[in-house]
């Protein structure tokens, strides 16, 4: 077996003394970290205000998504069948004095319905709950 050589032993030295030397430069650095922490700030009971248009939007939003499902379901079963009753018209052409008539009839209330629509199809009601389920 080899016995270092006094070169060898002093470079080994050298290399422990380097060691040493950052360990006692990073000691104070450690010690300040190493102190009791600072006691934390009580805690504050006041209620935070409250943010209503967020609310109200969120709201407005979520009854849209919940209420789109319902206005487009089906509502009559037997649209575009021959068996639909909704597909029969009623029309009735009444008479006034000055001579001008326009026929009055059921079909531009059930069309949309035999054509196998839904609550957002229907004339009135359907730009009503399209304001409301937009969101």
């Amino acid at each position: 077996m080899k016995t270092p050589s006094r070169a060898a032993g002093r470079a080994l030295a050298a290399v422990g003394a380097a060691v040493l030397g950052t360990l006692a430069a990073h000691t104070p650095a450690m010690a300040a970290e190493a102190r009791a922490p600072q006691p934390a700030q009580a805690p504050d009971a006041t209620l935070q205000p409250v943010d209503t248009r967020a609310a109200l939007g969120t709201l407005g939003t979520t009854a849209g998504s919940a209420l789109r499902p319902v206005t487009e379901l089906r509502l009559d079963p037997w649209a575009n069948s021959s068996a639909d009753p909704l597909t029969n018209a009623v029309s009735v052409e009444p008479k006034t004095p000055n001579g001008q008539t326009r026929p009055l009839s059921t079909l531009p209330l059930t069309a949309p319905l035999s054509g196998g629509g839904g609550l957002k199809d229907l004339p009135v009601l359907g730009q009503v709950l399209g304001g409301a389920v937009r969101g």
